[in-house]
């Protein structure tokens, strides 16, 4: 019987696809993220300083 070798290489290149795809989903997923704090944080300062501003300026 003939016995026929199978080949391997595509199937680390579709490994490889795989991982590299997970990897940037992962990192757009984390840079989102990391993006919607920052904006909650500098609408939180933003609000904090315009209550401070207004004090000041009813106080004086």
């Amino acid at each position: 019987m003939y016995s026929k070798k199978l080949d391997n290489k595509g199937q680390g290149s579709a490994e490889l696809i795989l991982i590299v795809g997970g990897l940037i989903v992962i990192v757009l997923l984390v840079g989102s993220y990391m993006s919607h704090i920052t904006e909650k944080t500098q609408n939180n300062l933003e609000n904090l300083l315009k209550k401070e501003r207004d004090f000041l300026i009813n106080k004086i």
